[in-house]
């Protein structure tokens, strides 16, 4: 595992990051973050947490628009919801757009803007990034650098040191494949 800053991240290409994954701040948590086309570097997250595959990864994302390059289309109530709430710490599930090549699930897709100078840095630079919690699952999440390095360092290619405020709150998870919208998880926005 290399410690690296933000600007030291972003002087690395995008094909420096095929296969490898990153561990960030956002703001809620820390995440472990591969890209998301990147079928390789989405299952080793699975791997490192002993994550169930039946368990889709959640994309970070650093606009709208990257939203509807996935997504079949966006409920007006929705919208509101994304233009009021992100960035911040709100999940959404959507139904994905039919023919959109993503390995992450069949049918759905979970989207979030992270309210983290840090992570939308990094999403701007190398596109939107499958990411979840820092931790083996059912476990409690790690937020400490040298914690995350002790646990995954055998697993995480690289983990930015910048300092940042972490709620350490998860996001609220919203589901909108439906008729109707439904709060799976209740977290640090009350919708």
């Amino acid at each position: 595992m290399e410690r690296v800053t933000l600007k030291q991240l972003l002087q690395l290409s995008k094909e420096d990051l095929k296969g490898k994954l990153i561990c960030f701040p956002t703001d809620t948590v820390y995440g472990v973050a591969a890209i998301a086309s990147d079928v390789e570097a989405c299952e080793k997250i699975y791997r490192m947490k002993n994550r169930s595959s039946k368990k889709p990864l959640p994309l970070l994302c650093s606009n709208i628009q990257q939203v509807k390059e996935y997504v079949e289309n966006i409920d007006k109530t929705v919208e509101y919801l994304m233009e009021k709430y992100w960035p911040g710490a709100l999940t959404i599930i959507f139904n994905k757009k039919e023919g959109v090549a993503n390995h992450i699930s069949d049918k759905t897709i979970a989207f979030r803007m992270p309210n983290s100078k840090i992570a939308l840095a990094i999403i701007d630079k190398f596109s939107p990034m499958a990411t979840t919690s820092v931790n083996i699952s059912g476990e409690k999440e790690i937020n400490n650098i040298d914690e995350i390095a002790n646990k995954f360092s055998d697993w995480i290619d690289y983990i930015v040191t910048d300092e940042a405020y972490l709620s350490n709150v998860p996001s609220t998870v919203l589901d909108a494949t439906g008729n109707s919208l439904n709060i799976l998880r209740e977290g640090k926005i009350k919708v």
